[in-house]
C-alpha cells in the first residue's frame, strides 16, 4: 500500500507541472479510481493530493454553494403532513377556545364579564412547482358570548399570491386579498353612542414586475385598494350611515434595491403615489375628501437566515386634500418586521407600522397612527413552546393620542403532528387622550388546535 501512495504523489506532481488546472482534476480522478479498485479508503485521502496554488484555485470553477454560518434546522417531526401529493398541498386547521373576558364590551363605566366560545378555522395551500409559485390562505375568527350577544364578533381574510418567472432575471408577482376588520369602543372613528363595533372591509390587488440588473434590482408595482365601511347602530335607535367614507385608492410604487444576488444586507429606496377617490363628494359634513397621497421609504432587507430575516424602513407619508379646509396630513415612522433567532430555541419578532387613516370629523383630515410590537417564542422542548409579547398602537385625533397596549403570555403543547393544546392570558389597556373612555380588559383563552 505504501508503494501506491508514493506512485500517486509522483504522478500528481508530474501532471501539475504540465497543466496545473486540468491535472488537478485528473489527479483527483486517479485517486478515485484507486479507491474504487479496492484500495483502503482510509489510506487514500484528500491530503494525499497536493493543494493548488492560490492563484490557480481562484480560477477553478465550482458549483458548491457558500457554507452557511449556521446549519439549517432539522425537519420538525411535529410538522403536519398536509393533504395532497400532487403539485398543490393543502394545510387545514381548526382552533377551538373557551374565552373569558373581564370587560366584554370594552366599557369604561359599566364593565361586566362573560364567557364565550371561539372558533378559528384556517386553510392554506402552496404549490411545489420547480419554477413558478402560487399560494393562498383563508382565515376566520368567530367569538360568541353566552350573555352578551352585542359583543359577538367575526372577522376573517382571504389572500392569495403567486410568482411567475418571466425569465432568469425577471419575475412577476401577483397578490390579492380581502379582509374585514373591527374598530371597538374608544377608537376615534367609533361614535360614543354606538351599540357595537364598527366594521370595515378592505380589498387589495397588486402586480409587480422585478428585474435584476446585477448590483441593482428594480421593481414597479401597480395596485388598487377598496375600503368600505358598514353602517353603525346607535343607542338612540338610529343609524350612522358611512357610505360617504367608502373610497378607491389606485397606487404606483417604484423600488430600487442595491446588492448582488445572495447578499445578506440590501438597502433600498421606494417611492409611492396613491390618490384616493370617494364614492360620495361632498361627504356628510359638506367636505371634499378626495386627495393626492405619496410616500418615501428608505429601508434595509435582511436575509441572513436563519439568524436574521426581515425588512425594515423609515417611511415618510403625506396626503393633500382637494378641500382647502382640510390641512395636508403627514406622518413619519418605521414600517416592517425583523425576525431574530439567536439560537434554534428562540424566535424574536419585532414589528412596526405607520399609516394615515381617513376621518369623518369636521375639519379633520387623515389621522396618523403608529403601532409596534415584540413577540418572543422559546422552545422548552421541540413540542412545547412558551410565548410572550407586547404591542402598542397610537391613534392621533384632535385632542392628542389614544393609545392601546396589549400584553400576553401563553404556551403551546404539540401532542402530535395533528393535535395541540394552547392557553394564553392577555391584558389590554386603553387610554384616551381626553381621559374619557379609558378601560382595561383581562382575557383568558384555553383550547385545542387540530391540524393536518
Amino acid at each position: 500500500m505504501g508503494s501506491c501512495r508514493v506512485l500517486l504523489s509522483v504522478c500528481t506532481v508530474a501532471l501539475l507541472a504540465c497543466n496545473p488546472v486540468q491535472s488537478f482534476a485528473q489527479a483527483a480522478g486517479l485517486r478515485s479510481t484507486l479507491t474504487d479498485d479496492g484500495a483502503d479508503a482510509a489510506d487514500v485521502t484528500v491530503a494525499d493530493v497536493p493543494p493548488l496554488p492560490n492563484a490557480i484555485q481562484a480560477n477553478v470553477p465550482t458549483d458548491e454553494p457558500a457554507v452557511p454560518h449556521r446549519p439549517k434546522a432539522k425537519p420538525d417531526p411535529y410538522e403536519p403532513p398536509g393533504i395532497g401529493d400532487g403539485p398543490v398541498q393543502f394545510h387545514p386547521s381548526l382552533e377551538t377556545d373557551g374565552v373569558f373576558s373581564s370587560n366584554v364590551k370594552a366599557s369604561s363605566t359599566n364593565s361586566h364579564s362573560d364567557f364565550g366560545l371561539r372558533l378559528a378555522p384556517t386553510l392554506s395551500f402552496a404549490t411545489n412547482w420547480s419554477r413558478h409559485e402560487w399560494h393562498g390562505t383563508l382565515t376566520g375568527d368567530f367569538i360568541s358570548y353566552a350573555n352578551t350577544p352585542s359583543a359577538n364578533s367575526y372577522s376573517g381574510s382571504i389572500e392569495t399570491g403567486g410568482r411567475v418567472d418571466v425569465r432568469r432575471d425577471t419575475q412577476l408577482d401577483l397578490d390579492a386579498s380581502l379582509a374585514t376588520n373591527l374598530s371597538t369602543a374608544g377608537d376615534p372613528e367609533v361614535p360614543g353612542s354606538a351599540t357595537g363595533p364598527a366594521r370595515s372591509w378592505t380589498f387589495n390587488a397588486a402586480s409587480g414586475l422585478t428585474h435584476d440588473f446585477g448590483p441593482v434590482s428594480t421593481r414597479v408595482k401597480l395596485g388598487v385598494l377598496r375600503n368600505a365601511y358598514d353602517d353603525v347602530m346607535l343607542s338612540s335607535g338610529g343609524v350612522e350611515a358611512n357610505g360617504d367614507r367608502n373610497y378607491w385608492e389606485p397606487s404606483l410604487a417604484v423600488r430600487g434595491t442595491f446588492g448582488t444576488l445572495g447578499a445578506r444586507l440590501k438597502p433600498y429606496v421606494e417611492l409611492t403615489y396613491d390618490p384616493r377617490f370617494h364614492d360620495q363628494v361632498p361627504d356628510r359634513n359638506g367636505q371634499n375628501r378626495n386627495s393626492q397621497g405619496g410616500g418615501l421609504a428608505v429601508g434595509l432587507s435582511l436575509d441572513d437566515g436563519p439568524i436574521w430575516m426581515g425588512d425594515i424602513s423609515a417611511n415618510f407619508i403625506a396626503r393633500d386634500y382637494d378641500d382647502p379646509a382640510l390641512n395636508t396630513a403627514m406622518a413619519l415612522g418605521l414600517n416592517g418586521s425583523v425576525t431574530w433567532s439567536p439560537t434554534p430555541l428562540w424566535n424574536i419578532v419585532a414589528s412596526s407600522g405607520v399609516a394615515l387613516s381617513e376621518s369623518e370629523q369636521i375639519g379633520v383630515s387623515a389621522t396618523p397612527s403608529w403601532n409596534g410590537g415584540l413577540q418572543i417564542v422559546y422552545a422548552v422542548h421541540e413540542n412545547v413552546k412558551l410565548k410572550t409579547g407586547v404591542s402598542v398602537s397610537a391613534n392621533s385625533n384632535a385632542g392628542g393620542l389614544d393609545t392601546t397596549t396589549v400584553a400576553s403570555l401563553g404556551a403551546d403543547w404539540q401532542l402530535n403532528p395533528y393535535l395541540s393544546l394552547s392557553g394564553s392570558l392577555q391584558n389590554t389597556w386603553f387610554t384616551a387622550a381626553d381621559g374619557n373612555g379609558n378601560y382595561t380588559d383581562q382575557r383568558m383563552m384555553t383550547g385545542v388546535v387540530l391540524r393536518h
